[in-house]
């Protein structure tokens, strides 16, 4: 028997350009390509991943809306559907709650229209409550629907501006009494 040499281990003589820590030329280069891929994710988050207002700021602020004298939540919505025969969709998820996505008359600059959405809730016998309200813009047409609503367009309200300039007057215009013909 011969004396242990330790330079010539077997695992030793197969890994000698092994390190067990990272050079310092390439440590600088991961820094900054960590911090450069953190910069991109966090921009695109925040510009991404906006979110519409609460719940509470998207219901209408003048609820309960009364109903004409006789009417009820079904013949209301039935004489919407006659006001605005292309321009509102509208299905019932609940007995007394519809769901509507009404599209606004008026174009916007590239062509498309603003719709707003909305659930509609009989809560008492001669009134209706508004909630759950968001608007859409960019791409809505109700004449190029993907399916039964139409998928395309940002959703809103993100902030109070949006809400007061597009989403509130969606839903006036939506709620006008029909024109009646003399």
């Amino acid at each position: 028997m011969g004396y242990l040499n330790f330079d010539t281990i077997s695992s030793d003589r197969m890994g000698y350009n092994r390190y067990l820590y990272p050079k310092r030329t390439n440590s600088s280069f991961r820094i900054v390509s960590l911090l450069g891929l953190f910069f991109f994710i966090s921009v695109f988050l925040s510009l991404g991943c906006a979110s519409l207002l609460p719940e509470e700021r998207r219901v209408y602020p003048k609820n309960p809306i009364p109903l004409p004298k006789g009417m009820d939540i079904h013949d209301w919505m039935n004489s919407k559907q006659k006001q605005f025969p292309n321009h509102l969709q509208s299905y019932t998820p609940y007995s007394s709650v519809y769901k509507i996505v009404y599209y606004r008359k008026k174009n916007t600059s590239i062509g498309s229209y603003i719709s707003c959405g909305a659930y509609l809730r009989q809560n008492d016998t001669y009134a209706i409550e508004i909630f759950q309200m968001i608007s859409m813009i960019n791409y809505s047409d109700y004449t190029k629907s993907l399916g039964r609503y139409n998928k395309g367009g940002d959703l809103g309200p993100m902030s109070e501006k949006e809400r007061t300039e597009i989403l509130l007057p969606c839903m006036e215009e939506f709620l006008e009494p029909p024109q009646t013909k003399e």
